[in-house]
């Protein structure tokens, strides 16, 4: 068996993997519970993620990140109805994403980055839905940008600080380094993080926001750290 077949059993036992937890999340009725979910999600992972980052080849599909900046768009219905997404914002040109953006394939966001190097992360949020309320305390610093009528107002939030009933839409979770970012809606998201050690990372969104949120290309992701 040559490594690219391996590569696609370990990718697609990923994806298989995700989904199953992503079902167990959903039956999940209190917000008490969502570290319990994210460690086992990252249990999951963290073996079939180093047998990708062992096999993936040296010229990866993957976006690099050169300048350090990662630009996401959270794109509700981008794959058909409820289908959210993460999508790189390099990928969408001048088009206006928006509930009407449909594709047949799933696009790609995986994203490769340099470890030692700090990442500014803007995600930029166009879901208008609320579809869950976040509490738990501030894994990594994060700047909220709220849209209003007299411009960005800023609300940044500090390690350790308690955050309590959040209306979200969405979370940028890396399960393997317990990050988890909540994404509120219609608002921008700034962050920096410092990835240490070399592997694949998986990125998700553990709010239940439809059949797009265990699916690699919408609300599921790889960070390719070298």
């Amino acid at each position: 068996m040559n490594d690219k077949t391996l590569l696609g059993i370990a990718i697609l036992t990923l994806v298989v993997a995700s989904a199953s937890l992503t079902q167990t999340f959903l039956l999940t009725a209190t917000v008490g519970d969502q570290n319990r979910h994210i460690n086992q999600l990252a249990s999951q992972l963290g073996d079939l993620a180093g047998l990708v980052s062992s096999l993936m080849p040296s010229t990866s599909s993957a976006t690099t990140q050169s300048n350090n900046v990662v630009y996401l768009d959270v794109v509700p219905d981008f794959g058909g109805s409820t289908y959210d997404a993460f999508v790189l914002a390099s990928t969408l040109g001048s088009n206006t994403p928006n509930a009407s953006s449909t594709t047949s394939v799933a696009p790609n966001n995986n994203i490769t980055l340099a470890h030692g190097v700090p990442v500014k992360f803007v995600i930029n949020n166009l879901d208008t839905a609320v579809l869950q309320n976040f509490t738990s305390q501030v894994s990594v610093p994060f700047t909220l940008y709220n849209n209003t009528d007299s411009g960005q107002v800023a609300l940044q939030y500090a390690q350790g600080e308690t955050i309590s009933n959040m209306a979200i839409s969405h979370t940028f979770t890396i399960p393997d380094l317990q990050v988890s970012i909540p994404i509120p809606v219609d608002t921008m998201v700034v962050f920096t993080y410092t990835f240490t050690t070399p592997g694949v990372y998986a990125y998700v969104c553990t709010t239940p926001c439809g059949p797009g949120m265990g699916l690699a290309g919408y609300m599921l992701g790889y960070l390719i750290v070298t």
